[in-house]
């Protein structure tokens, strides 16, 4: 594809049939993509600071030319650096969602809202297109503030319960560090904080796909699988769990089954925002099997106690934990 040809159907002057086989070329792979986003950036940064049409088209003829090269690197990189949250929303279908083609004439303002829980709190939220997210305690969710005409992304750090509305148009992606979950329409939990070894994606109705960064093969999940990405070996295991009990934190509710205890202590400082030692070597192995409905901090401490070789005490607004 000639570069002229882009260039009139980033302007927008580009006749239907035109448009057709541009939009052919961009689909038909990645390296198409990648050279399609770059030249609209490149035009786009040349449009800066012009007034009218005449002097758009000079300007990018300026930009491009081999002897303002030096300039242009220059103008590049600061171009780069004012454009990127907007090209980040305008040009990431090219990139990561599976060759989904977002076609627009012109980069507009994306508006992105950003919220936040604190430890021990929770936070119901309903999205541009009517899904509602259920947001865990020391979690955050970003999400434009209307969705594009072909796609509907979020990026979660922490927990969160969707509901998502179906729309076989608009996939739905959740994206977070490692993995990112593709789906049309379901309810599904997605766990993935910084801190912990692994995320978690649990199935409740529908179907999700989970995808690896590093492979982009996806693991397809069924009602009541669980993949679980292991950060340090970087692979994807699937299991049948009980979802219920996976998502009952919405209702206040901590379900352990066999859980190693640095993840059991890591779920209870997010929810009672209080901070755990282990003190002793022996309970970093130890793996607890427990459910805590809605108690206080004591109620929960004593209940380990009762059912466990795990003893406790407080020390400096720290709960320190040995064995008995």
């Amino acid at each position: 594809m000639q570069e002229k040809e882009l260039i009139k159907y980033i302007k927008g002057e580009a006749n239907p049939e035109e448009v057709k086989e541009i939009l052919k070329w961009i689909r038909e792979n990645k390296e198409h993509q990648k050279r399609y986003a770059i030249l609209k950036a490149k035009y786009v940064a040349s449009n800066l600071g012009c007034l009218d049409h005449e002097d758009v088209d000079l300007s990018y003829k300026k930009f491009s030319s081999k002897r303002n090269k030096r300039k242009s690197v220059w103008y590049q990189t600061a171009v780069a650096a004012v454009l990127l949250p907007l090209l980040i929303w305008q040009s990431y279908t090219y990139f990561q969602n599976d060759g989904l083609i977002v076609n627009q004439d012109k980069i507009s303002t994306v508006v992105v809202k950003n919220i936040a829980t604190n430890y021990g709190g929770q936070k119901t939220i309903n999205l541009p297109d009517g899904s509602t997210v259920i947001l865990n305690s020391g979690s955050s969710i970003s999400y434009p503030e209307n969705f594009t005409d072909t796609l509907r992304q979020v990026t979660l750090k922490g927990e969160a319960y969707f509901d998502i509305e179906r729309d076989v148009t608009k996939p739905f992606i959740v994206q977070t560090d490692h993995l990112k979950v593709r789906v049309l329409g379901t309810s599904f939990n997605v766990k993935s904080y910084p801190k912990d070894d692994k995320i978690e994606t649990t199935l409740v109705s529908g179907k999700v796909e989970v995808i690896q960064e590093e492979t982009e093969a996806p693991v397809v999940l069924t009602p009541s699988q669980r993949a679980t990405f292991h950060k340090e070996e970087s692979d994807i295991k699937v299991d049948q769990v009980d979802s219920d009990k996976i998502v009952a934190w919405k209702q206040g509710k901590l379900v352990f089954d066999k859980t190693p205890l640095k993840q059991v202590v890591q779920d209870l400082k997010r929810k009672y925002d209080v901070e755990f030692v282990i003190e002793s070597d022996s309970l970093l192995h130890y793996r607890y099997t427990g459910e805590f409905d809605n108690l206080s901090l004591e109620d929960v401490l004593e209940l380990i106690k009762l059912s466990s070789s795990i003893d406790y005490k407080r020390k400096n607004n720290k709960i320190m934990l040995n064995s008995e």
